[in-house]
């Protein structure tokens, strides 16, 4: 019997013995947990569990929501215009002005030759881990457990790319440079560590880590996402100094600077001319990239100074919670845009009093509720994005205090 298949039955038989919430039967993601709509049907059927579509919610902040403020109709107008007004025009099969600005910026604002925009990250760093491969010789991925590629890509690694992992770090710990496997075919260094509360590794760890796998010849690749809001972990460094060390970097366009998707990767010539041999061969040589690239070139310089401020606000809110609750914030002063608030509850139960304190508030905080570290515990993830940073400091504060307030109230209950 496939997987699909003994799910649906298994939630069935669930459901019909009223042990478990129908979404929750079925194993679906955030967005259809709390989808939905209002029961308008027999008023005596049985009453339907809340869902995030009967509330009026005025602030959602949750990631990725927060970027896309504007309707696809707007974004669209406001894309016109700036290639109107940059006399962008014929963009084919990632080849065009806009495009070669765009990698000939990001290659230059990292400190590297050359750069090849991607239409996902998830492409983007399996070509990075194939060439790696291709030049060692070797198959075995080093990353942390915490690491995208080993949590939310199917195994991509392994099946699409032939790759067996080496798994190094402990989960709220960035690697150093004691976790270097001299067998690997590169490392892979994610910056900052979303499933770590967004931490960063110290300026002379990341140093020796550099050192470690340069004495080892063991190439460094920086999953670097987010790496947009690491400066201020840094001194302000530039991104050149950050990624100095590193083999290749890939960088995200949608998460922290907004655009409608798309993404870098990042290294010298001959890697990127490999590069763009794999993009092909898997299918990412996309007929009009327009959209994603204009989006990011619209974007892409204010967004990367709002996401210094943004760090700067959830220190701020990491402090107030800290100062006013007895839950614990990690990091305790965050190193990112992005923090954790680590709740002793299981998520189902962390979901269910998001949910009424939103329904109390009209406030979204977050649809992620990471319980991989324990089924009887959860990391509530926090991410300062253009929503958060516009909200009202007052109306953000209170939403967290009746979440927090409400959680309490459940564990009195429960004591």
């Amino acid at each position: 019997m496939d997987n699909t298949r003994r799910k649906i039955l298994a939630g069935i038989a669930a459901c019909a013995a009223g042990t478990t919430h129908i979404a929750q039967a079925f194993d679906l993601a955030p967005d259809q947990l709390y989808g939905g709509s209002r029961d308008t049907g027999n008023r005596h059927a049985k009453k339907k569990s809340l869902t995030k579509a009967d509330l009026e919610i005025k602030y959602d902040i949750a990631f990725p929501r927060a970027h896309f403020g504007t309707s696809y109709k707007e974004r669209l107008q406001l894309i016109e215009k700036y290639m109107q007004s940059e006399g962008f025009t014929d963009e084919y099969y990632c080849k065009g002005k806009a495009i070669s600005m765009l990698e000939g910026k990001i290659a230059s604002l990292f400190g590297k030759q050359s750069a090849m925009w991607c239409p996902t990250g998830t492409l983007a760093q399996g070509i990075a881990t194939r060439i790696h491969s291709d030049n060692t010789g070797s198959n075995k991925l080093q990353m942390h457990p915490t690491s995208h590629l080993f949590l939310h890509e199917n195994d991509a690694y392994k099946y699409a790319y032939g790759l067996d992992p080496i798994l190094s770090g402990e989960w709220r710990q960035p690697l150093n440079a004691k976790h270097v496997n001299k067998d690997a075919a590169c490392m892979i260094v994610e910056m900052p560590q979303r499933h770590s509360g967004g931490v960063l590794p110290e300026w002379k760890d990341l140093e020796k880590l550099k050192q470690k796998a340069r004495a080892l010849n063991v190439p460094l690749h920086m999953d670097g996402a987010r790496i947009w809001s690491s400066r201020s972990h840094y001194d302000h460094r530039t991104y050149a100094e950050i990624s100095d060390g590193f083999s290749s970097v890939y960088v995200s366009f949608y998460k922290d600077i907004g655009a409608c998707g798309g993404a870098a990767l990042i290294g010298d010539e001959n890697f990127i001319r490999a590069a763009k041999v794999w993009r092909t061969r898997l299918g990412g040589l996309v007929s009009e990239h327009w959209p994603a690239v204009c989006d990011t070139l619209r974007l892409l310089d204010k967004n990367i100074l709002q996401v210094e401020d943004n760090v700067k606000i959830a220190r701020k809110y990491a402090s107030y919670i800290n100062e006013n609750s007895d839950y614990k914030v990690y990091p305790e002063k965050p190193h990112s845009n992005l923090f954790h608030i680590l709740l002793p509850y299981p998520a189902d139960v962390a979901k269910s009093v998001h949910l009424e304190a939103a329904k109390e508030t009209g406030i979204w905080l977050t649809y992620a509720f990471w319980a991989y570290e324990s089924k009887e515990s959860c990391a509530m993830e926090i991410t300062i994005n253009e929503k958060a940073a516009a909200a009202p400091k007052e109306v953000l504060e209170n939403a967290f205090s009746v979440f927090l307030s409400l959680l309490n109230r459940y564990s009195q209950k429960t004591a």
